[in-house]
């Protein structure tokens, strides 16, 4: 049974430094709040507003979601009606701390305020404007967003509204629209015939096409389900909201409502009593008597197994939906008496789980425009919430936890801008939220994400900082090109250059994040180009890195191969079958050739890259007689003992290059192309090898050489 305390606190809440109201034997606590020494069980709060003009200030609407608390009022001494919010203790009694202003200016020249004020549980209000087809959403420390859907001049209400998304009706056209108010989506996501609807966790609910039946919607990713879903109703609702599991449908016609409960077995319809105007809780639902004015709690929180307990929880409320409000984010209840003044009623129905309703965060960060901010609203307030960054070669790069919260929401930044630029690298990374409950009760959260980092220092084979690889080809016309399997990106060509002539990707060795090309001519000269995405040019003039190169006949390069954090380069020569590494060194060269093997006469040099996760380089190379061999690097410059790959594999493959993430997971694959043309892939798996072939292209016949 729903028990409510007898103790009442009465306080005047005004700005930060304003008098405070006691009454009843109640001291001061710092900050201007009224607190007494009772009992642990949470006390109900009575918030005075003050004045205005000379006579009782009085709420024309109040809100309530993720334990803050927002009105709208005329108060002294401000001019004008404004939108003022408190936030509330969300454990034992709900004291409400200093009073400020949301919105300065709400529907002032009005003479009454018309519609319903929606707490969205992630700290903002929103309401609908006066010239209609306009809704606005404030809070702390945001400028007002004002989104325009439908038609202008229309009478529009706003009937439900959780987190970013909300749904407005207009009759006069018989349309619904559901929007968001947050970037990243299109303003109105689907628009719809006037129904019943709902929203929660990024979920919208309205009535299937039977009677009694359910569709679902979901908003972040504009896709529905392929079925309704039965409740084992019979009508279809007028009314329809839900909560967690919970969900309250109303039949006008027939005059009964019902809870349905839609996370167990059957039995799961609950009978509440008949009301039009009601505001389901977890687990609870109050209603108001029109007639009476009184408030009632029905707790069903125990299923459709227990009968559920109806109390009064108010006999002298004011009348109107906007003058009570139900915290559905695991908060209480809060209503105006026919004084005026707002009580704050604490519930101790038990809460269900604790969970994320919804999750935010943009898909990619720009290395040139820090912070990224991810925002996760939990269906109660937070306590602690433990944000984390990890790639999947470094692991944990950012581990901070932080009590700060704005409602039920709880929001992290990344902002890697105190970092080395060098290890600031283009690609995908993971993140995750852990949250726990302010109340204590349930199990913490766990929200995971990913994020693609661009314009960063460049991942391997990454000249334009995409964080995917990419490849070069040669005809034997003299046409160069960059080719990006995967990331969008423009692919160039530049023609005039000798067809004989080498390109090699090669990592960042100038100071400058981007990778570099390393450029073998016929003549034996090498040189670097690049450092960006522009085109190479082969009359432009290009960095000299050395003569006397064309007794290589193969090249592989990695970001690291002898634990410098610069780029290497591996190369084999024809003569002789030797392996020599040319480290990279800090004047943007390299340090004398040391001789790393022997014997590599008739190998297919694939390629080098970090193939194990443990970022340093590895080499692949195929041997005559099929086998694909992975030699793990030891960070010193030389290789561990070979690991085998794959048996009896790449017949008939002319180039097989290890061209970097070209799927988008931060892991090297593997491209090819076969007699015939076909442009192969093989992913890597991270664990030093690869899936299955797969085909994405054809007519590759054309080019002479890929690189």
């Amino acid at each position: 049974m729903t028990r409510t305390a007898a103790r009442t606190k009465r306080i005047l809440v005004l700005g930060a430094a304003a008098a405070v109201l006691v009454v009843g034997g109640l001291g001061l606590a710092p900050g201007g709040v009224a607190v007494a020494a009772g009992p642990a069980e949470p006390e109900e709060v009575v918030i005075d507003l003050g004045t205005y003009q000379g006579r009782p200030a009085v709420p024309e609407r109040i809100a309530l979601g993720g334990g803050r608390l927002g009105v709208v009022a005329r108060v002294d001494p401000e001019v004008g009606r404004r939108l003022y919010a408190y936030d509330l203790a969300v454990t034992g009694t709900p004291e409400p701390g200093p009073r400020w202003t949301a919105v300065a200016d709400v529907w002032d020249s009005y003479p009454e305020f018309g519609p319903l004020v929606h707490a969205l549980g992630d700290g903002r209000f929103a309401y609908t404007n006066p010239t209609g087809a306009n809704h606005s959403v404030s809070g702390e420390g945001t400028a007002t967003t004002v989104i325009t859907v439908g038609q202008l001049g229309t009478s529009q209400r706003m009937v439900a509204a959780e987190g970013r998304f909300f749904a407005v009706d207009e009759p006069s056209t018989g349309k619904q629209y559901v929007a968001t108010f947050d970037d990243g989506l299109p303003t109105v996501i689907t628009t719809r015939p006037l129904s019943a609807v709902a929203i929660w966790g990024g979920t919208m609910w309205t009535p299937g096409s039977n009677p009694g039946w359910l569709r679902w919607y979901d908003l972040s990713r504009r896709t529905g389900a392929p079925y309704d879903q039965a409740t084992g109703l019979s009508c279809t609702p007028d009314e329809l909201q839900t909560v967690g599991r919970w969900f309250y449908w109303r039949c006008d016609g027939a005059a009964k409502s019902w809870i349905w409960d839609s996370g167990v077995g059957f039995p799961q319809i609950i009978s509440v009593p008949y009301s039009k105007s009601a505001k389901l809780g977890d687990g609870f639902l109050v209603q108001q008597d029109d007639r009476a004015g009184a408030l009632t709690m029905t707790d069903f929180h125990g299923g459709a197994r227990e009968k559920p307990v109806t109390t009064v929880l108010a006999d002298k409320a004011a009348p109107g939906a906007g003058t009570w409000s139900v915290d559905k984010y695991g908060g209480h209840v809060a209503y105006t008496d026919i004084d005026g003044r707002i009580h704050i009623k604490p519930v101790t129905v038990p809460r269900g789980e604790f969970y994320a309703l919804d999750a935010s965060a943009p898909a990619t960060a720009d290395d040139r425009h820090w912070p990224w901010r991810a925002k996760v609203l939990m269906n109660r307030p937070p306590a602690t919430r433990t944000f984390t960054v990890k790639d999947w070669r470094r692991g944990v790069l950012v581990n901070e936890t932080s009590t700060e919260r704005t409602a039920a929401l709880v929001s992290a930044q990344w902002d890697a801008r105190d970092w080395d630029p060098m290890e600031r690298i283009s690609g995908p990374y993971q993140w995750e939220m852990v949250v726990r409950p302010a109340d204590g009760t349930g199990r913490e959260s766990w929200t995971p994400g990913s994020v693609r980092l661009l314009n960063g220092a460049s991942a391997f084979r990454d000249m334009n900082t995409d964080g995917y690889g990419e490849f070069y080809s040669m005809t034997t016309t003299g046409k160069a090109a960059v080719h990006h399997p995967r990331g969008g990106a423009r692919s160039w060509a530049t023609t005039g250059w000798d067809p004989r002539t080498r390109l090699i990707p090669y990592g960042a060795n100038t100071g400058d994040p981007r990778s570099n090309v390393l450029i073998r001519t016929p003549d034996g000269n090498l040189y670097r180009a690049g450092g960006d995405s522009s085109p190479i040019d082969p009359k432009a003039p290009h960095h000299l890195m050395g003569k006397g190169w064309n007794g290589f006949d193969a090249f592989a390069a990695s970001d690291d191969f002898s634990g410098d954090s610069r780029p290497d380069l591996l190369v084999r020569q024809a003569s002789t079958g030797y392996l020599f590494l040319y480290r990279g060194n800090a004047r943007a060269g390299f340090d004398p050739a040391v001789k790393v093997g022997s014997g590599w006469k008739g190998r297919k040099i694939i390629g080098a890259d970090d193939l194990t996760g443990d970022g340093i380089g590895d080499l692949l190379a195929r041997d005559p007689g099929g086998e694909v061999w992975r030699y793990d690097g030891t960070g010193t410059g030389s290789f561990k003992p070979r690991t085998l790959v794959f048996s009896d594999w790449g017949a008939g493959r002319t180039d097989i290059i290890a061209v970097g993430d070209i799927t988008g997971d931060g892991v090297g694959d593997l491209l090819s192309r076969d007699t015939n043309g076909k442009l192969l892939r093989n992913r890597g798996n991270g664990r030093g090898s690869f899936g299955a072939t797969e085909q994405i292209g054809s007519g590759w016949k054309y080019y002479q050489a890929l690189f």
